[in-house]
């Protein structure tokens, strides 16, 4: 039996299909290749990993868009449609050949693809295919016991874990959960929010990931009453669409007030939504397969580009 510390250090590997990035070696082949982009660093996660930040130039006096993956390292999609959507910046297509004509490259794109490296470092590629309880050993991992982690107690103590799971940094902070804009911890939300902060995008789209169909959620926390009407208005807007293209998505828009998304209307005057991608698990509504999960993460971002450019 391995010991538990180094178990924790073991990330699964999966294999998956090459419009699907998920790990850093790909990661880097991408970045190194978009020359119509500006890469930069702009932080050091917990466990000295790099955190990039992505900017591309549309027009002048164009609307921004943000897109932020990778918060949680269990929820590998958000990732990969940051990069798909990069090749449909710099190319006309995604990664796996299909165009986006809504995806338009006259407006502005701030990007984070991985906010949250370390989490990435250790977590599976995909969860396609398997089982939700999968995603539960992952999520908020175990403890050395053997016990999922209750993620409502906020931050754990990693020597304490034989899993240590995607909800957190290598310092055991629970990234997701910075809510006060005066006391932030972890050092991944820091310069995530400092990014924002210099770019100030009109909208910024988080990705994340559950074993259910497409839901979008309003983060209120730190979010005035006329822009959370305008985050229901684009959520509105995005489901309207997606019924009359036979996209399935829950048409339930859910309020939240406890995710560190929305720092980036405090920090960025940015409209901030928070994405549910399928992570395609087969004991799920609907089994939902790699090819989908990434055209309707696509789906989201030309929703929010129409939007912009309407």
């Amino acid at each position: 039996m391995l010991d538990p510390l180094l178990r924790r250090r073991l990330p699964p590997r999966i294999t998956t299909p090459e419009f699907w990035p998920a790990t850093f070696d790909r990661f880097d082949e991408i970045l190194s290749l978009a020359d119509h982009c500006q890469v930069e660093h702009i932080g050091t996660s917990a466990g000295g990993r790099a955190i990039h930040g992505v900017t591309y130039r549309g027009r002048s006096g164009a609307p921004t868009l943000g897109l932020v993956g990778g918060m949680h390292g269990h929820e590998p999609q958000g990732p990969a449609v940051c990069f798909n959507v990069l090749s449909v910046l710099g190319y006309g297509r995604d990664l796996k050949g299909s165009s986006w004509p809504e995806i338009v490259d006259d407006i502005n794109y701030v990007i984070v693809p991985v906010v949250n490296p370390d989490a990435r470092a250790r977590m599976p590629n995909s969860f396609v295919g398997l089982a939700r309880q999968d995603i539960l050993h992952h999520d908020a991992g175990l403890t050395l016991e053997g016990e999922r982690y209750d993620p409502a107690k906020g931050d754990c103590d990693p020597d304490e874990m034989m899993i240590l799971g995607g909800l957190f940094n290598d310092a055991g902070n629970h990234v997701n959960r910075e809510t006060d804009p005066d006391n932030i911890r972890s050092p991944e939300i820091a310069a995530t929010m400092e990014f924002i902060a210099d770019h100030r995008p009109d909208i910024v789209l988080e990705f994340h990931a559950h074993a259910a169909p497409p839901l979008l959620i309003r983060p209120t926390n730190l979010v005035p009453e006329e822009v959370q009407q305008r985050q229901q208005r684009i959520c509105e807007e995005i489901i309207d669409t997606a019924r009359a293209e036979d996209i399935l998505f829950d048409g339930k828009i859910i309020a939240s007030e406890k995710c560190s998304t929305g720092l980036y209307h405090h920090f960025g005057g940015s409209v901030p939504i928070l994405y549910e991608s399928p992570q395609g698990v087969l004991d799920s509504k609907a089994p939902w397969s790699y090819e989908q999960i990434i055209d309707t993460c696509m789906f989201v971002v030309s929703r929010l580009c129409a939007h912009l450019t309407a």
